[in-house]
């Protein structure tokens, strides 16, 4: 009876051991399958383009920017809208994404992706000043 139990657990063991195995490398296959490499979307803006946007020079723009404003707060200051500065950020990033697609760098997965994000984003980087 021993024998029999002894026997009973190493053949579990071995079909424990197995099955992890191959449901291990089932798994390492998937994902290779499915990386189909990460694209890293990365604009750098022209603050001239905003400056003018918001109707102010370069140093009146960096003056208000070491004051701690944020790029909303400069517009308010202005008498721009936030829907109008919310608006130029995303014209801005369609044109930018509509020149990565064209180049066939965006996947439609990675320009969803991306569209998805963008209105956090942008509320986050007009919003935003580190000299606060």
């Amino acid at each position: 009876m021993k024998i029999i139990f002894k026997g009973f657990f190493l053949l579990l063991t071995l079909v424990l051991t197995f099955s992890t195995l191959v449901h291990a490398e089932e798994n390492k296959h998937e994902k290779e399958e499915n990386n189909e490499g990460t694209v890293i979307y990365h604009v750098k803006y022209d603050y001239d383009e905003i400056c003018s946007f918001l109707g102010m020079s370069t140093s009146e723009y960096n003056q208000n920017w070491n004051e701690g404003l944020s790029i909303s707060e400069m517009a308010k200051k202005k008498g721009i809208e936030r829907i109008e500065v919310e608006g130029f950020f995303y014209n801005f990033h369609y044109e930018e994404m509509q020149k990565w697609r064209k180049k066939g760098v965006l996947t439609e997965r990675d320009y969803f992706d991306l569209v998805y994000r963008l209105a956090d984003d942008i509320e986050e980087f007009i919003d935003r000043n580190p000299n606060r």
